[in-house]
């Protein structure tokens, strides 16, 4: 991390990496490559906090213990730790440790901050909301504040009320994210501005467990055999790997090209399937677009990236109104029509997201254009030839587009870098409802909170996934095929079924 990024904060729950041996918190630390570790108060022990202790070269700070506060500073980013929000309301408490920023930090992390529903009228409440109403009344900038007892998808802006004055809260969860099967281990990217970007990856994915195909059983079955990383197994050969009790032929190869995708940090090619556009000659252009939520209501921002004349081009909509949604739509489109004939696009799962979206916008916002979308564009997803068809295997813990380019190190870098499309989609949210979220402009400083826009920041947040997606059809494209490759069964669903993945946090 550099000061202008920000600071790396890896929330944890105990039993969420309870399991975990050496090797696989080892990686764990490894892949997120955190400043700070934060251990959340619910469920927790002793025992793992002791690991974490020994594993990790950094704080790692425990909400359990005495009632304290702490405060450290990372590339210029102060997060100020209370085991209690009491202490935050009363700076002259005897185990306050005024030392350091304490009562102007950027951030502050506190689990009492917790939601309570009342049982008869179903009124949400924010427990310990009149302390940090008092610390904020207090700094001199808005500070974000975080809580390991809620998942890190929390993200909401509460108001109170300090002798008179109005004082608004953003609070932001630390805690994994509940999902089937396995929780997601969530890190935080926080910058000075208060802005937060969340990364997730599901706690089954380290270790041997991140290998496709490989589950508890057969990870055991692995380290019985002499297999105790990713990187034996990536130096074995399918013959090897087909020995063990239990490991078949195909699983043999599922296990191997996962192994060597991630340790390797490459695209495995399952197949010699032409990769999207097919046409020879045809040159694709790359594109996402930034809405206000999975079921968008408004269509705010879509990039656009041209490799022939390695041109981006992005189409934005700084004047959020529900009255006319569809106006970056109608720009990109009548834009599209003039430059390009027949264009081939290419998105990250836009079967399921993107295309949809946008042939609904155009149909509607944009309609002496339709016509032209529908028969003379021609639209692919990387991600259903890739992963759904099973063409190639990529070297990401998901197959998220940002986690893909991380597996082929486009790392993040700047502000950007504590973006994510849900945050942006939860701020645009607040822009529509109400007069209460600020825009930045470019060049202000954005000290004001973390629930503004800075529009600089968000269309360069969609320039890097366009480019992204750039980087990862390049990495596919000449990727070889594996010389044990065969063509695997196709999965054949309809493309439109798969999942999306940029905003999977909704």
């Amino acid at each position: 991390m550099t000061a202008a990024e920000g600071v790396e904060l890896l929330g944890l729950r105990c039993d969420a990496v309870a399991d975990f041996g050496a090797p696989a918190l080892r990686d764990l630390l490894e892949h997120f490559d955190p400043d700070l570790v934060y251990v959340a108060r619910e469920r927790s022990d002793a025992r793992v906090v002791s690991r974490l202790r020994r594993s990790f070269d950094g704080p790692v700070v425990f909400a359990g213990g005495p009632a304290k506060i702490r405060t450290e500073t990372v590339a210029g980013v102060s997060i100020t730790f209370s085991s209690a929000a009491l202490l935050l309301g009363d700076p002259a408490d005897e185990q306050v440790d005024t030392t350091g920023d304490t009562w102007n930090a950027d951030f502050v992390v506190c689990d009492d901050l917790e939601l309570t529903t009342d049982a008869v009228s179903l009124d949400v409440t924010l427990s310990g909301r009149d302390a940090i109403a008092r610390y904020q009344s207090r700094t001199s900038a808005t500070t974000t504040f975080l809580t390991g007892a809620l998942e890190a998808s929390y993200d909401h802006v509460w108001d109170a009320t300090v002798d008179g004055d109005p004082v608004r809260l953003p609070i932001r969860g630390v805690g994994p994210l509940r999902r089937s099967g396995a929780a997601e281990l969530a890190c935080l990217t926080c910058d000075r501005h208060g802005s937060v970007a969340v990364s997730s990856v599901p706690a089954d994915r380290f270790g041997l467990r991140a290998l496709s195909g490989v589950g508890p059983t057969t990870a055991d079955r692995l380290r019985s055999n002499g297999y105790d990383t990713r990187a034996d197994v990536a130096e074995a050969t399918s013959v090897e790997l087909r020995s063990i009790d239990g490991i078949g032929a195909s699983t043999a190869r599922e296990i191997g090209s996962s192994a060597r995708a991630l340790e390797e940090s490459r695209v495995v090619r399952r197949t010699d399937e032409p990769v999207p556009p097919a046409p020879e000659g045809s040159m694709p252009l790359f594109v996402d677009i930034e809405t206000d939520g999975l079921q968008p209501t408004i269509l705010w921002l879509i990039g656009v990236y041209d490799p022939e004349r390695d041109v981006y081009v992005d189409f934005v909509d700084t004047e959020l109104t529900r009255d006319e949604p569809g106006a970056a739509t109608l720009e990109f489109v009548s834009w599209l029509a003039a430059e390009y004939d027949s264009p081939s696009l290419i998105a990250w799962n836009g079967h399921a997201f993107d295309y949809r979206h946008l042939e609904r916008f155009i149909s509607r916002y944009a309609p002496d254009y339709h016509e032209y979308w529908d028969e003379d564009v021609y639209a692919y997803d990387l991600y259903d030839w890739a992963v759904r068809r099973d063409n190639a295997v990529l070297p990401g813990r998901t197959n998220r587009l940002e986690d893909v380019a991380d597996g082929l190190g486009c790392a993040r870098s700047g502000t950007v870098a504590a973006l994510d499309g849900k945050t942006l989609a939860e701020r645009i949210r607040r822009r529509l409802e109400g007069p209460g979220t600020l825009a930045v402009e470019p060049g202000d400083d954005a000290a004001a909170g973390a629930s503004e826009i800075d529009w600089d920041a968000a269309r360069g947040y969609c320039e890097a996934d366009v480019r992204e997606l750039a980087a990862t059809y390049d990495a596919i494209a000449s990727a070889p095929l594996e010389a044990d490759a065969e063509t695997p069964e196709r999965n054949r669903a309809p493309t439109d079924g798969t999942t999306q993945t940029g905003l999977a946090d909704f």
